[in-house]
């Protein structure tokens, strides 16, 4: 695992507003909520198989997970 590398998000105009929006009303930096979605999407098994349904992902690297005392565990 790449530790300490930084993300660059660079997100369309509306992406960004909306992003601003929720932040504010979540009390939030947008930096900090945009990490915080993108926590949310990661461990979120739903979301995950509708991401890799949505763009083919090759069957090799399909990200394969359990579920472990209520936490998302890549295998």
């Amino acid at each position: 695992m790449i530790a300490g590398k930084r993300i660059g998000l660079t997100p369309d105009d509306d992406t960004r507003a909306k992003l601003i929006r929720l932040a504010i009303a979540c009390g939030k930096h947008p930096t900090t909520m945009a990490c915080e979605l993108v926590r949310l999407c990661v461990n979120t098994p739903s979301v995950i198989d509708y991401v890799q349904k949505k763009y083919d992902a090759q069957e090799r690297y399909r990200v394969r997970y359990r579920i472990e005392k209520g936490t998302v565990k890549y295998e």
